[in-house]
């Protein structure tokens, strides 16, 4: 049985909006909970490369190629204009919710 390569596959199913909206919830949710940002930024780096070229996503967001690079690398910080433009560009957006816990409260 033919094996399939993990990444190519992954890119494959973040090119759904619906996968990557859901793959980027899980990715958020870990940040919130361990204040960890690496995962985050990894999985929003794989949403980009899914859905295009890095200098169209880059142009489309208004920003640099290099910037966009640097916000997507395991260090980056980027701001909420910036976060939102690249979500617009991948054909997302932030959506909130109550957590758990304040729905428990209610």
């Amino acid at each position: 049985m033919p094996t399939r390569d993990y990444r190519e596959d992954l890119l494959q199913r973040l090119a759904d909006s619906q996968y990557a909206a859901r793959y980027l919830k899980a990715a958020l949710d870990e940040t919130l909970s361990d204040g960890n940002t690496e995962a985050f930024l990894l999985a929003l780096k794989n949403v980009v490369e899914a859905t295009g070229s890095t200098q169209k996503i880059a142009s489309e967001s208004n920003i640099s190629r290099q910037h966009l690079y640097r916000l997507l690398s395991g260090d980056g910080n980027p701001t909420l204009e910036t976060l939102t433009s690249v979500l617009q560009a991948v054909g997302l957006t932030i959506d909130f919710k109550p957590s758990l816990k304040e729905s428990k409260d209610l």
